[in-house]
């Protein structure tokens, strides 16, 4: 089903237009695999509070999952809104970015400017240290992770990474690690 400019008003939730809003952020970088999509809509989640009351995340297996946030992309792909790739990986298309445009009072630019750095900062890490990060700061989404148990023994590893990419401060790489900042940064210079 496409759709068309006539009933786009109808056909957008404010879900879908949150989503919309993260594919068009960074010059309309990809976002790649379900696990990014996942953290990256709970992270505007939290941040954003008409967006939580849409997502509504629950504890699952890799963290944090929005089943609403998940039905609202396949909707977003059928309409030929966002392309998704076999990997997973979601792209907006010219309709979408149209369809964007008659919605962009829907965001204030500060808003916009926390989705775009929250897109910015996971598109810098891989998997394993998206799931460290969330799991690290937000524990009560970790009850039914399949994965906390390795997450957790690769921390400091995965800490170490995030950190030398630049995209946390010392005192979070130590947080995220479980150790304080001297031994980070012994652990980290070695």
């Amino acid at each position: 089903m496409r759709i068309s400019s006539d009933n786009i008003e109808e056909d957008l939730s404010p879900l879908s237009i949150t989503i919309l809003e993260l594919l068009k952020m960074n010059d309309e970088e990809p976002v790649k695999g379900k696990v990014a999509f996942q953290k990256e809509m709970f992270l505007i989640s939290n941040y954003i509070d008409k967006v939580n009351e849409w997502t509504e995340f629950g504890p699952h297996y890799l963290g944090p999952y929005s089943e609403n946030s998940e039905v609202s992309m396949d909707n977003l792909v059928s309409m030929g809104l966002v392309e998704k790739k076999e990997d997973y990986t979601y792209k907006i298309t010219s309709s979408g970015i149209k369809a964007l445009d008659l919605k962009q009072d829907f965001f204030s630019s500060e808003e916009k400017e926390a989705i775009a750095d929250f897109k910015i900062f996971l598109s810098n890490l891989i998997d394993d240290e998206i799931l460290l990060f969330i799991y690290a700061s937000h524990p009560d989404f970790t009850i039914e992770s399949v994965k906390y148990r390795a997450i957790m023994r690769t921390r400091v590893k995965d800490s170490i990474s995030i950190y030398r990419k630049g995209v946390v401060s010392l005192e979070k790489a130590a947080f995220l690690a479980g150790i304080n900042i001297e031994t980070f940064l012994d652990l980290q210079e070695a």
